[in-house]
Protein backbone atom coordinates (compact mmCIF):
# COMPACT_ATOMS: atom_id res chain seq x y z
CA UNK A 1 0.00 0.00 0.00
CA UNK A 2 3.04 1.88 0.88
CA UNK A 3 4.83 1.78 -2.89
CA UNK A 4 1.13 2.18 -4.35
CA UNK A 5 0.62 5.51 -2.29
CA UNK A 6 4.49 6.86 -3.39
CA UNK A 7 3.89 6.30 -7.18
CA UNK A 8 0.55 7.71 -6.96
CA UNK A 9 2.00 10.73 -5.69
CA UNK A 10 4.76 10.72 -7.93
CA UNK A 11 2.48 9.97 -10.84
CA UNK A 12 0.45 13.68 -9.87
CA UNK A 13 3.59 15.72 -9.44
CA UNK A 14 4.88 14.39 -12.29
CA UNK A 15 1.56 15.26 -14.44
CA UNK A 16 0.77 18.31 -12.54
CA UNK A 17 -2.62 17.02 -11.91
CA UNK A 18 -4.83 19.41 -9.04
CA UNK A 19 -7.94 18.55 -7.67
CA UNK A 20 -11.34 19.67 -9.27
CA UNK A 21 -13.00 22.84 -7.64
CA UNK A 22 -15.70 22.01 -4.94
CA UNK A 23 -17.38 24.73 -7.06
CA UNK A 24 -17.70 22.72 -9.97
CA UNK A 25 -18.71 19.65 -8.59
CA UNK A 26 -21.78 21.50 -7.35
CA UNK A 27 -22.50 23.51 -10.04
CA UNK A 28 -22.62 20.32 -12.30
CA UNK A 29 -25.09 19.04 -9.75
CA UNK A 30 -27.50 21.96 -9.53
CA UNK A 31 -27.18 21.68 -13.53
CA UNK A 32 -28.33 18.33 -14.09
CA UNK A 33 -31.33 19.36 -10.76
CA UNK A 34 -31.80 22.70 -13.16
CA UNK A 35 -32.72 20.66 -16.70
CA UNK A 36 -34.44 17.83 -14.34
CA UNK A 37 -37.05 20.38 -13.02
CA UNK A 38 -37.60 22.26 -16.31
CA UNK A 39 -37.53 18.99 -18.12
CA UNK A 40 -40.76 17.81 -15.63
CA UNK A 41 -42.53 21.49 -16.11
CA UNK A 42 -42.31 21.10 -20.09
CA UNK A 43 -43.79 17.49 -20.00
CA UNK A 44 -46.09 19.15 -17.09
CA UNK A 45 -47.69 21.71 -19.59
CA UNK A 46 -47.84 19.23 -22.02
CA UNK A 47 -49.82 17.28 -20.78
CA UNK A 48 -51.59 20.02 -19.40
CA UNK A 49 -52.32 21.27 -22.84
CA UNK A 50 -52.87 17.91 -24.25
CA UNK A 51 -56.09 17.67 -21.74
CA UNK A 52 -56.99 21.25 -23.30
CA UNK A 53 -57.07 19.89 -26.66
CA UNK A 54 -58.90 17.15 -26.16
CA UNK A 55 -61.32 18.34 -23.50
CA UNK A 56 -62.41 21.38 -26.84
CA UNK A 57 -62.10 18.83 -28.94
CA UNK A 58 -65.98 18.77 -30.86
CA UNK A 59 -64.82 15.57 -33.01
CA UNK A 60 -64.31 13.49 -29.92
CA UNK A 61 -68.80 14.35 -29.97
CA UNK A 62 -69.11 14.73 -33.71
CA UNK A 63 -67.88 12.31 -35.78
CA UNK A 64 -69.61 13.79 -38.81
CA UNK A 65 -66.49 16.44 -39.24
CA UNK A 66 -64.64 14.01 -40.22
CA UNK A 67 -64.52 11.39 -43.00
CA UNK A 68 -63.06 8.56 -41.61
CA UNK A 69 -61.55 6.60 -38.77
CA UNK A 70 -57.99 7.43 -39.25
CA UNK A 71 -59.01 11.21 -39.70
CA UNK A 72 -60.71 11.43 -36.67
CA UNK A 73 -57.90 9.83 -34.77
CA UNK A 74 -55.68 12.61 -36.19
CA UNK A 75 -57.90 15.34 -35.42
CA UNK A 76 -59.32 14.18 -32.14
CA UNK A 77 -56.25 13.28 -30.24
CA UNK A 78 -53.25 15.51 -29.51
CA UNK A 79 -50.67 13.18 -30.68
CA UNK A 80 -47.45 15.15 -31.40
CA UNK A 81 -48.23 16.99 -27.16
CA UNK A 82 -48.67 13.52 -26.29
CA UNK A 83 -45.46 12.79 -27.63
CA UNK A 84 -43.62 15.78 -26.55
CA UNK A 85 -44.45 15.15 -22.99
CA UNK A 86 -43.12 11.83 -23.42
CA UNK A 87 -40.00 12.99 -24.65
CA UNK A 88 -39.74 15.38 -21.79
CA UNK A 89 -40.69 12.88 -19.21
CA UNK A 90 -37.94 10.45 -20.41
CA UNK A 91 -35.08 13.80 -20.44
CA UNK A 92 -36.00 14.07 -16.60
CA UNK A 93 -35.78 10.20 -16.11
CA UNK A 94 -32.51 11.06 -17.98
CA UNK A 95 -31.00 13.44 -16.04
CA UNK A 96 -32.90 12.32 -12.33
CA UNK A 97 -30.41 9.41 -13.14
CA UNK A 98 -27.67 11.79 -13.33
CA UNK A 99 -27.98 13.67 -10.43
CA UNK A 100 -26.15 12.48 -6.79
CA UNK A 101 -29.05 10.95 -5.75
CA UNK A 102 -30.29 8.84 -8.83
CA UNK A 103 -28.60 6.25 -8.34
CA UNK A 104 -31.18 5.61 -4.93
CA UNK A 105 -34.08 4.92 -7.41
CA UNK A 106 -34.69 2.15 -9.89
CA UNK A 107 -35.51 2.77 -13.32
CA UNK A 108 -39.12 1.73 -12.55
CA UNK A 109 -39.46 4.33 -9.59
CA UNK A 110 -38.12 7.04 -11.36
CA UNK A 111 -39.87 6.65 -14.55
CA UNK A 112 -43.04 6.26 -12.21
CA UNK A 113 -42.24 9.33 -10.16
CA UNK A 114 -41.98 11.71 -13.55
CA UNK A 115 -45.12 10.42 -14.97
CA UNK A 116 -47.15 11.27 -11.99
CA UNK A 117 -45.30 14.45 -11.27
CA UNK A 118 -46.56 15.76 -14.82
CA UNK A 119 -49.65 14.21 -14.60
CA UNK A 120 -50.94 16.04 -11.33
CA UNK A 121 -48.74 19.05 -12.40
CA UNK A 122 -50.83 18.82 -15.58
CA UNK A 123 -54.13 18.75 -14.34
CA UNK A 124 -53.48 21.63 -11.43
CA UNK A 125 -52.72 23.90 -15.03
CA UNK A 126 -55.55 22.74 -16.59
CA UNK A 127 -57.67 23.53 -13.83
CA UNK A 128 -56.23 26.53 -13.49
CA UNK A 129 -56.81 27.22 -16.89
CA UNK A 130 -53.05 27.87 -17.56
CA UNK A 131 -53.36 25.49 -20.47
CA UNK A 132 -55.32 27.10 -22.57
CA UNK A 133 -53.53 30.21 -22.23
CA UNK A 134 -50.33 28.85 -23.29
CA UNK A 135 -52.28 27.45 -26.01
CA UNK A 136 -52.89 30.70 -26.72
CA UNK A 137 -50.11 32.41 -26.94
CA UNK A 138 -48.22 29.40 -28.50
CA UNK A 139 -50.63 29.71 -31.32
CA UNK A 140 -50.20 33.04 -32.05
CA UNK A 141 -47.08 33.39 -31.58
CA UNK A 142 -45.36 29.79 -32.82
CA UNK A 143 -45.32 29.66 -37.06
CA UNK A 144 -47.39 26.60 -37.95
CA UNK A 145 -48.59 25.87 -34.53
CA UNK A 146 -52.36 25.66 -36.06
CA UNK A 147 -51.01 22.98 -38.08
CA UNK A 148 -48.97 21.08 -36.30
CA UNK A 149 -49.97 20.80 -32.59
CA UNK A 150 -53.28 22.20 -32.25
CA UNK A 151 -55.41 20.68 -35.19
CA UNK A 152 -58.63 22.46 -34.57
CA UNK A 153 -57.93 25.05 -36.91
CA UNK A 154 -57.69 22.45 -39.76
CA UNK A 155 -61.36 21.24 -39.13
CA UNK A 156 -63.10 24.64 -38.58
CA UNK A 157 -61.54 25.89 -41.16
CA UNK A 158 -63.37 24.36 -44.39
CA UNK A 159 -66.18 26.66 -45.11
CA UNK A 160 -66.86 24.73 -49.00
CA UNK A 161 -67.38 21.87 -46.67
CA UNK A 162 -69.48 24.48 -43.96
CA UNK A 163 -67.04 25.11 -41.05
CA UNK A 164 -65.91 27.89 -40.06
CA UNK A 165 -64.43 29.59 -37.24
CA UNK A 166 -63.29 33.38 -35.85
CA UNK A 167 -63.64 36.28 -33.79
CA UNK A 168 -66.44 38.44 -33.52
CA UNK A 169 -65.16 42.16 -35.17
CA UNK A 170 -68.56 43.96 -35.79
CA UNK A 171 -72.82 43.04 -35.05
CA UNK A 172 -75.83 44.08 -36.26
CA UNK A 173 -78.49 43.20 -34.23
CA UNK A 174 -81.18 44.59 -36.55
CA UNK A 175 -79.99 42.74 -39.48
CA UNK A 176 -79.30 39.55 -37.71
CA UNK A 177 -75.10 40.01 -39.64
CA UNK A 178 -72.11 39.30 -37.70
CA UNK A 179 -68.18 40.11 -38.69
CA UNK A 180 -65.71 37.49 -38.08
CA UNK A 181 -61.82 37.64 -38.31
CA UNK A 182 -61.32 34.19 -39.47
CA UNK A 183 -57.94 32.05 -38.29
CA UNK A 184 -56.60 33.11 -41.03
CA UNK A 185 -57.31 37.26 -40.76
CA UNK A 186 -60.21 36.80 -43.43
CA UNK A 187 -63.36 38.91 -43.10
CA UNK A 188 -66.56 37.56 -43.42
CA UNK A 189 -69.75 38.76 -42.97
CA UNK A 190 -72.72 35.98 -41.40
CA UNK A 191 -76.20 35.71 -41.53
CA UNK A 192 -77.58 34.32 -38.39
CA UNK A 193 -80.78 35.22 -38.48
CA UNK A 194 -81.82 31.69 -38.56
CA UNK A 195 -78.88 29.97 -36.70
CA UNK A 196 -79.44 27.91 -33.73
CA UNK A 197 -76.79 29.61 -30.91
CA UNK A 198 -75.38 27.09 -28.15
CA UNK A 199 -76.00 28.27 -24.88
CA UNK A 200 -72.05 28.90 -24.04
CA UNK A 201 -72.07 31.36 -26.49
CA UNK A 202 -72.11 35.30 -26.06
CA UNK A 203 -72.32 37.43 -29.39
CA UNK A 204 -70.17 40.17 -28.43
CA UNK A 205 -67.05 41.84 -29.59
CA UNK A 206 -63.80 39.54 -29.30
CA UNK A 207 -65.82 35.98 -28.45
CA UNK A 208 -64.26 33.31 -30.76
CA UNK A 209 -66.55 31.24 -32.80
CA UNK A 210 -66.98 28.19 -34.33
CA UNK A 211 -70.05 28.10 -37.46
CA UNK A 212 -71.85 25.29 -38.96
CA UNK A 213 -73.56 26.25 -42.53
CA UNK A 214 -73.18 27.24 -45.77
CA UNK A 215 -71.06 29.40 -48.04
CA UNK A 216 -73.42 31.42 -49.91
CA UNK A 217 -70.07 33.70 -51.37
CA UNK A 218 -66.79 34.32 -51.21
CA UNK A 219 -66.57 36.58 -47.69
CA UNK A 220 -70.62 35.75 -46.90
CA UNK A 221 -71.53 32.58 -44.79
CA UNK A 222 -75.25 31.51 -43.47
CA UNK A 223 -74.88 29.91 -40.05
CA UNK A 224 -77.08 27.09 -39.36
CA UNK A 225 -75.22 26.95 -35.88
CA UNK A 226 -72.95 28.86 -33.50
CA UNK A 227 -70.88 27.09 -31.38
CA UNK A 228 -68.38 28.34 -28.45
CA UNK A 229 -64.02 28.25 -29.87
CA UNK A 230 -63.96 25.94 -26.96
CA UNK A 231 -65.62 23.24 -27.65
CA UNK A 232 -68.66 21.07 -26.64
CA UNK A 233 -66.21 18.60 -25.00
CA UNK A 234 -65.42 21.50 -22.14
CA UNK A 235 -69.15 21.92 -22.00
CA UNK A 236 -69.61 18.44 -20.96
CA UNK A 237 -66.55 18.52 -18.80
CA UNK A 238 -68.25 21.73 -16.95
CA UNK A 239 -71.95 20.51 -16.46
CA UNK A 240 -70.47 17.41 -15.10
Amino acid sequence: MEEVSKNTLQQIKKENIKPIPKWQFLLKDSLVWGLFAINLILGSIGFAISLYILGSNDVLLDTSLVKNAWEWIILSIPIAWILLTILFVFIAYYNFKHTKEGYRFTVVKIFLMNIVVSIVLGVVMNGFGLSQKLNTIFSDHIPFYNHTMDLRSDIWMRPESGYLAGTIVDINSDTKILKIEDLKGKIWDILYQDATVKGRVVLELGEEIKIVGNAVSDNVFEASEIRPWVGNGRQMQENS
